[in-house]
């Protein structure tokens, strides 16, 4: 069997955040385990069979079908009937590593964050698997039922980065080992776009990032109020003489929300729902800026030193604009209509786009330095 069978977990192809942080873990790991072996869980939804096999990851032997658990059929089969049809048992995984982007707080709670780590990796760590959580955000963690399933977690995971600050002190509040806990960035900078053929940056200058989970947070009143801010700047952004579009990031919902500001007010903005994660960033970095309420949406402009407005649902958002000392880029409150909204639109579209450029790609050249860093971490403590 291969020496390094690495478990992907929190990592999806539905959601282009989450699948460009696939490719991001694939490609690296690729890189420095040449032959690596990597392992899904198998999930019609989100990870179907046929999208793992065209990035070349196995499935864990774990699912049910025409309910017969397939781990037992599993056993029966010889190792290389089972390899050869790309399925891979839970005892052969030696390496776990989770790319969960926010999985783990009191939004979510105890069950979930039992059911995606907690109840499994105190027996992993027995088997003499080494388990890894990737960059990402954590908490709040004021549910004590959630506290003891992360005390787990922090128990024995060989290592935690938590990707902002935030993030970092929520872990710390946990009782718990804390010696394998680091404040490291969101990795997917590190990750190149690529520009599909047909984007026309001529016609589509200014992305526009929607995201349906804004509905779920007191930042609009509701779904009336969101689709007219959505019109507003797409108004605004065509009297400063620019063209907007919608990117659309992740899935039906977002989409139907642009279909409908287009409905609703009789406009004939260009809608772009693009299925590689990679085109998503390349459409990014060749937009003259974007205005996003999608996580790796704003990392990849940031990354890519694209002047960027960001309206936030979690304290995730806020950290990395921080980051990138871009703090004057977030859209809340006041700035979020009328004068304000303008006045944040002339900033990123007017005179001072060089300025903001070159502060986005000296932070950048640091953020990238330190995902590096978290590889080189990673690395030492799987091989």
């Amino acid at each position: 069997m291969n020496k390094y069978v690495i478990e992907l977990r929190g990592v999806e192809f539905h959601n282009k955040g989450a699948e460009l942080m696939l490719m991001a873990v694939l490609e690296k790991v690729r890189k420095e385990l040449p032959g690596a072996m990597f392992v899904m869980e198998k999930n019609d939804v989100n990870a179907p069979i046929h999208k793992q096999r065209e990035v070349g990851v196995y499935t864990k032997l774990n699912f049910k079908k025409f309910g017969v658990n397939m781990k037992h059929l599993g056993f029966l089969a010889s190792k290389e009937m089972r390899l050869k049809h790309g399925y891979v048992l839970d005892k052969e995984i030696n390496i776990v590593l989770d790319g969960s982007g926010f999985a783990f707080g009191d939004f979510w709670g105890a069950q979930k964050a039992g059911e995606r780590l907690a109840n499994h990796i105190a027996g992993w760590k027995k088997e003499g698997k080494k388990v890894i959580l990737l960059s990402q955000a954590f908490g709040a963690f004021k549910d004590e039922r959630l506290q003891a399933k992360m005390k787990i977690i922090l128990d024995n995971a060989d290592l935690i980065f938590a990707r902002d600050k935030y993030s970092h002190e929520y872990l710390n509040e946990i009782p718990g080992k804390k010696d394998k806990i680091f404040l490291r960035p969101d990795f997917t900078n590190l990750t190149e776009g690529k520009l599909p053929a047909y984007f026309d940056k001529q016609k589509c200058e200014v992305a526009i990032i929607p995201n349906n989970k804004l509905l779920e947070s007191n930042t609009f009143q509701d779904r009336d109020d969101y689709i007219t801010f959505l019109k507003n700047l797409c108004k605004d952004i065509e009297k400063l003489d620019k063209k907007p579009f919608f990117l659309i990031h992740e899935g039906h919902k977002d989409l139907m929300l642009a279909e409908e500001v287009n409905k609703k007010f009789n406009l004939n903005v260009t809608i772009l729902k693009e299925d590689d994660p990679k085109h998503v960033k390349g459409i990014i970095g060749n937009s003259f800026a974007v205005i996003t309420s999608r996580f790796h949406g704003l990392v990849s402009s940031l990354a890519q030193a694209v002047p960027c407005l960001c309206i936030g649902w979690s304290h995730k958002y806020q950290a990395l604009m921080e980051d990138y000392n871009y703090d004057e880029g977030l859209l809340r409150d006041n700035s979020l209509k009328g004068e304000g909204l303008r006045e944040k639109l002339e900033m990123i579209l007017g005179e001072n786009t060089i300025e903001i450029r070159e502060k986005l790609k000296s932070a950048s050249i640091k953020q990238k330095e330190l995902a590096q860093d978290m590889w080189s971490k990673v690395f030492e403590v799987i091989k």
